[in-house]
């Protein structure tokens, strides 16, 4: 009788220690996910890649200045496409004329089914979810040009036309030029990854032109930091700035100002081709003549994000893309005819690529 317990338990010790190793291991596995967590994560990121392009559809008619647009604007939403890694998001400048934004939006749908309305082309649109500024309609004046397409999703866009302006000899005085602002939803590389959706807020504008309305231009960068500080987007949200700001890379004093007037940053690629370029954009030697001879390279279209808000992982550099169509296009001019080319703007587009921390 005595020898039984002892049986027993020489039986039942290693059950009730596989238990007690079972508890501890069940115990540990519980606390494990929170501990690898603060461990072993890598921040979580999301790539985002910006293009601004000036496209040079101002609407004139032939009689005044043939600007060949419609063969252009042909080959632009291809050309776009070729692009690798295509942009997520496109800042247009001088979209003009009904037939380029109709075109635009019927040939891009497909990969950039979202899209702001064109700033300025109607002060009451009901698609915007505000119009400030200066936005009066008149029959002397027209839109801006101004617009966003996006891959993903723009939850709301806002419009806002320029106070400061000044007539001058390149008529900007006739655009309601101002800023596009598109706030989008950013769709996260991992479809799995339960997080907080990702917003981008992108601000499109085009400065006053000409080399002497630098003062006018600064007047409208303070306007469009007003403009953005205004809707007091969170510190942990990214903010970008793009377009063609008329402000020249090669001008440092000017290309300073532009920085301090937006609060922004930007690092330009070294050596390369610049957004304003007679040496190599047969395009604009075409409508030059003569006085594309021996100008410099230089930069008037930017890609910036500001620096009190969500800063990039990466250090990203602005790229201009000396962008021309595999397929050539004739422009036929008085004592020019039959000259083939392949530039689509008197602009190239300036291009970013982001890598921003995301909620994992």
């Amino acid at each position: 009788m005595v020898a039984v317990p002892s049986i027993i338990h020489r039986r039942t010790f290693p059950i009730v220690l596989a238990t007690f190793i079972i508890l501890i291991a069940a115990s540990c596995a519980r606390a494990t996910p929170e501990l690898k967590g603060q461990a072993t994560r890598s921040p979580a990121s999301q790539a985002i890649t910006v293009m601004t392009y000036n496209i040079q559809q101002l609407g004139y008619p032939n009689w005044i200045a043939d600007h060949f647009e419609k063969q252009r604007l042909a080959l632009i939403p291809e050309t776009i496409e070729t692009f690798a890694p295509r942009p997520d998001v496109l800042v247009l400048q001088e979209v003009f004329t009904q037939h380029a934004y109709d075109f635009l939006l019927s040939t891009l749908s497909e990969v950039y089914p979202y899209h702001t309305q064109v700033v300025g082309e109607d002060c009451k649109d009901p698609r915007w979810r505000s119009i400030s500024g200066n936005c009066r309609m008149s029959l002397y004046k027209g839109n801006s040009g101004l617009l966003i397409f996006s891959r993903w999703p723009i939850e709301q866009q806002h419009a806002y036309v320029f106070d400061a302006v000044r007539v001058s000899k390149t008529f900007d005085f006739l655009a309601r030029k101002g800023v596009v602002y598109a706030k989008i939803e950013v769709a996260q590389n991992d479809p799995n990854r339960l997080a907080e959706p990702m917003m981008l807020h992108v601000f499109g504008t085009h400065l006053q032109a000409s080399a002497a309305e630098h003062d006018i231009r600064l007047l409208q960068l303070d306007e469009m930091r007003r403009f953005i500080d205004g809707f007091e987007i969170p510190k942990d949200q990214a903010v970008i700035l793009a377009g063609d700001f008329n402000i020249s890379s090669i001008d440092q004093s000017g290309f300073n100002d532009m920085l301090a007037h937006a609060m922004a940053k930007v690092t330009l690629e070294k050596g390369g081709v610049g957004s304003i370029s007679d040496s190599t954009n047969g395009y604009r030697r075409l409508l030059k003549g003569k006085k594309a001879e021996g100008r410099a390279d230089l930069t008037l279209d930017y890609v910036l994000f500001r620096r009190d808000h969500l800063q990039p992982m990466n250090k990203p550099k602005l790229q201009v893309i000396d962008f021309k169509s595999s397929v050539a296009w004739r422009g036929d001019r008085l004592f020019k005819p039959n000259v083939e080319l392949n530039d689509l703007s008197d602009h190239y587009p300036a291009i970013m690529q982001f890598e921003f921390s995301v909620s994992d």
